[in-house]
């Protein structure tokens, strides 16, 4: 997702040029560890993280969960480099894995916030 687009004119003795500036978002809506802000995706992503990685996946894909998103869902770790990429966020494999792995539920609930969140605009 792009913030914002601004157009720059440069002039020097000869020439005129001008660029675009793409700001793009870094920033999480919410935090790694701000669980409480959504009750029932905390409560859903700590007694049965499965159901909500699966409902993260089919949200970020746009498309409503199935019981195959339940029974053969894919790590957190690749929705949340999907989830970074459709909102333009920075690669941060790295952190992703450390976070997915230190920390599951954490990243579940944070992922389910953020669709959720950004998906009301």
């Amino acid at each position: 997702m792009v913030d914002k687009i601004e157009k720059i004119d440069i002039k020097t003795s000869n020439t005129r040029s001008s660029f675009l500036k793409i700001e793009v978002s870094d920033l999480w809506k919410s935090g790694l560890f701000s669980c409480f802000e959504d009750f029932n995706v905390c409560i859903c992503g700590l007694v049965c993280p499965a159901l909500q990685s699966a409902k993260n996946k089919a949200a970020i894909d746009e498309r409503n969960c199935t019981i195959c998103d339940c029974l053969c869902c894919p790590p957190e770790f690749f929705t949340r480099q999907q989830i970074r990429s459709s909102y333009g966020f920075e690669e941060a494999l790295l952190n992703d894995c450390l976070t997915a792995a230190i920390c599951m539920p954490c990243v579940i609930c944070q992922d389910a916030r953020e669709i959720n969140q950004r998906s009301k605009k």
